[in-house]
């Protein structure tokens, strides 16, 4: 949710003259993010299906070679799931037959300093990836953090040795992106993809005569103690767009729902759809 409206924000900086695409990951099955960004302005293409930083797939390299070699984009957004390794990608951008094509600037990590307490968040694996491969730490909705968040996250500054940026509703400037030509290597870290700390995920296909009631969905993902939940279904104005992580939810309307109504839902341990499936249930109209 944070990095979406980052991601438009840094959009609505493009030049006119500038031709710019963005490259997603969708960790689950279903191919949503690429309908919660939404941005007419830019070429949006999509890797299904798992996760966009396993770079050993062959789909993301095809992906990203059809991006170079079709479109010409003056720049290119990789954005990879809040659920990958991006230290995979950097490591394949600055192999040999990227090197006359590309120049890779900043690698950007938003950080939540609400949930820098949490520790079954802070100590995954991936989370810590993420901050090791970064050259810029984001610090994101801090409008909302306490006196405590904002300490925690200048701790983690010190000590990850990075610069940061605060914003607040995603609006970060542009020029963060030239970060990493002053820190370039100096602090990244690489290691190998450990698999021992997994998510998991479950997908919920819904019937397309389901119609829902959108502010009691609101209420029920804002309870629902899992780590994020995103989908599309129907309610009486068309389409709702949901997308949920660890209570804060985003719904938009959407005119047409042309694509198949579904819920997903990732979270750190194993998934308990069925209850989830009854518990809707009785949120429909």
């Amino acid at each position: 949710m944070g990095k979406t409206t980052t991601l438009e924000h840094l959009i609505r900086q493009k030049p006119k003259n500038e031709k710019w695409a963005v490259l997603l990951n969708e960790f689950g099955k279903t191919g949503l993010d690429a309908l919660l960004l939404a941005c007419p302005e830019v070429i949006i293409k999509q890797v299904p299906g798992g996760c966009l930083c396993c770079v050993t797939q062959l789909p993301f390299q095809v992906m990203l070679n059809q991006l170079i070699r079709f479109e010409r984009p003056d720049r290119i957004f990789i954005e990879p799931s809040g659920l990958g390794h991006p230290d995979e990608i950097v490591k394949l951008l600055k192999q040999s037959q990227y090197e006359k094509i590309l120049e890779v600037e900043a690698v950007l990590t938003l950080v939540d300093a609400r949930h820098l307490g949490n520790e079954r968040h802070r100590q995954h694996e991936i989370y810590r990836r993420q901050l090791a491969v970064a050259d810029v730490f984001i610090g994101n909705k801090m409008d909302l953090a306490t006196a405590t968040d904002k300490q925690q996250f200048n701790e983690l500054l010190t000590e990850y040795k990075r610069p940061g940026f605060i914003i607040e509703n995603g609006e970060l400037p542009i020029s963060c992106l030239q970060q990493n030509k002053e820190t370039e290597q100096k602090f990244r870290i690489f290691k190998k993809a450990q698999l021992n700390q997994p998510f998991f995920t479950q997908t919920l296909m819904l019937d397309t005569q389901d119609v829902w009631n959108q502010k009691a969905l609101e209420v029920y993902f804002q309870s629902l103690d899992i780590l994020r939940a995103k989908g599309l279904v129907r309610c009486q104005q068309g389409g709702l767009l949901i997308n949920a992580v660890m209570g804060e939810v985003s719904i938009k309307n959407v005119d047409v729902v042309e694509e198949e109504p579904r819920l997903e839902f990732i979270d750190y341990s194993p998934i308990d759809i069925g209850k989830i499936k009854a518990q809707l249930e009785s949120l429909k109209l």
